[in-house]
């Protein structure tokens, strides 16, 4: 899988150029996020219009998921919810966009807009790429991407990444 190799590379430049613009500080992140479960209402699309507007979402049950995740970030403990879709890209790839609201506490600490992509690893495993597309509260202006392994639609799955919030 030629992709495989690629992709990865291509989006540490893309925000390996965003580093430039201002000062940031990039965080560890890693977690588990439970089993995915159908979201009938798609609320992705309540995000839609601000966060991806050039994503075509099938927009239907099928296609629509909610999600609890646990994480560690910069070594403190953050809970959160996930929604996502899944989009049409027009090249035979299986892509969605995420909504991650992340919580410490009681305390929200504001919510991380994504663009994914999932590749198959050599032994056919799935591994999603995630890239940050946006942020609010303190993810305002930030960049950063995950790697998800495994299908959140039939287990919990792991990630790991960097995200880098501006000074």
């Amino acid at each position: 899988m030629k992709y495989f190799t690629f992709i990865p590379a291509v989006l540490l430049a893309l925000t390996s150029v965003n580093a430039l613009a201002a000062p940031y500080t990039c965080k560890p992140i890693s977690g588990t996020i439970q089993q995915l479960n159908p979201d009938p209402a798609c609320n992705i699309l309540k995000d839609k219009n601000n966060y991806f507007p050039d994503a075509t979402f099938f927009g239907t049950a099928n296609s629509c998921f909610s999600g609890n995740l646990q994480a560690t970030l910069d070594g403190k403990s953050v809970t959160g919810t996930s929604y996502s879709g899944l989009t049409a890209n027009g090249v035979g790839q299986f892509t969605a966009a995420s909504v991650i609201r992340l919580k410490s506490g009681p305390i929200e600490l504001g919510r991380v807009f994504t663009k994914d992509v999932v590749l198959l690893d050599p032994d056919n495993n799935p591994i999603e790429l995630v890239t940050m597309v946006g942020g609010s509260k303190m993810f305002k202006g930030s960049y950063g991407n995950l790697e998800i392994k495994g299908n959140g639609l039939y287990q919990a799955t792991s990630f790991s990444g960097l995200v880098c919030i501006e000074n």
